[in-house]
């Protein structure tokens, strides 16, 4: 074999060893960041319906062969429901840590139905899996929504806060609400596990696997997979309001929805001084950082100091809603 061909064959076998490791390394890394169950910490406490007089009906349909359970939410009569929101929860055990926020929109007369997420609290699933598994739940939450007779004739809404937000938007590719409030939405998956990985790796690391992301998930999840939130929206035509706080840690501001956004039927609010709960108060979201510092540390902790930090939190004021952003998505929702 000539010394060119001996070349050709090392740089070939070098090429296809690399594409190997960085393939295996963005299974690994959507497996680090969606390959587990979220569920509830038996250390936090969770707010009910009852803690807010709600009325609730068990809800479960399903998505592929995945079961989804969950509850339609309202006060009063569910007949005399002015508008239907279906809420999109962000990572984590699933709808129970926005009780608060159904709340609120129960309040105004809205019912409220909402599903754990495939991997999530109630709902079935090995794992969460992508944040494309929250985007077939909504669709499959919108479908099961125009089946439900009292409901069949009311306008119909998603709210979504981060996963859920980027669902609420990419949702619009495949069916058609009457508006969409977005809180705190990522622009796509692959930027995301691109981000995450790149304080584990170097920078230049991150975006050279971002493509085999994008491979790993076209082929579990087809049609579905890194999905531009934006460009759905947008293509879509569905009214739209979108909050993103400019010291957003989670979903900074460059790898959001947000930054794509504004004009036509899309609105975007930037909240200045908000992180990644946009629709809780500053005093809320401060007091949220804390609760969060505490349980990284939880291991540095003996268990009576553990119990005595997690019984001292308020919780009613760590998920105490911001009025002037909470208002403004009502009044977008009563006026389409």
């Amino acid at each position: 074999m000539s010394p060119i061909a001996i070349a050709a064959a090392a740089v070939c076998s070098l090429a296809a060893f690399c594409c190997i490791f960085l393939l295996c390394f963005a299974v690994y890394a959507q497996h680090r960041g969606f390959g587990g169950r979220f569920q509830k910490k038996d250390y936090l406490k969770y707010f009910t319906a009852e803690d807010f007089g709600l009325k609730t009906l068990p809800a479960a349909t399903k998505c592929g062969g995945t079961r989804l359970n969950g509850f339609i939410y309202y006060k009063g009569e569910l007949s005399s429901a002015e508008r239907l929101v279906i809420f999109s929860h962000g990572m984590g055990p699933g709808q129970c840590s926005y009780t608060t926020e159904i709340a609120c929109l129960c309040s105004e007369g809205c019912a409220v139905l909402a599903f754990d997420c495939i991997g999530c609290g109630m709902s079935g699933g090995k794992s969460l899996g992508g944040l494309e598994n929250s985007t077939r739940s909504l669709v499959a939450a919108y479908e099961y929504a125009r089946s439900v007779p009292l409901l069949s004739g009311v306008k119909v809404f998603f709210v979504g806060h981060s996963m859920g937000a980027y669902s609420a938007l990419c949702a619009t590719k495949f069916v058609r609400p009457d508006g969409v409030v977005a809180f705190s939405a990522p622009e796509r998956p692959s930027l995301m596990v691109a981000y995450f990985a790149a304080k584990v790796t170097s920078g230049w690391f991150s975006r050279v696997m971002r493509p085999f992301v994008k491979a790993v998930t076209f082929f579990r999840f087809g049609r579905y997979a890194d999905l531009s939130a934006s460009r759905c929206i947008k293509r879509s035509g569905v009214p739209a309001l979108v909050f993103q706080g400019d010291r957003d840690a989670d979903v900074p501001f460059e790898l959001s929805a947000c930054a794509r956004v504004n004009g036509g039927n899309v609105r975007a609010e930037m909240c200045s001084g908000k992180a990644h709960n946009v629709y809780n108060t500053f005093a809320a979201e401060g007091l949220l950082k804390r609760l969060k510092d505490g349980i990284s540390r939880m291991n540095e902790m003996n268990d009576g100091e553990r119990a005595e930090f997690f019984s001292s939190q308020d919780y009613g004021a760590i998920c105490e809603e911001d009025e002037a952003v909470m208002g403004e998505v009502l009044r977008f929702i009563k006026g389409c």
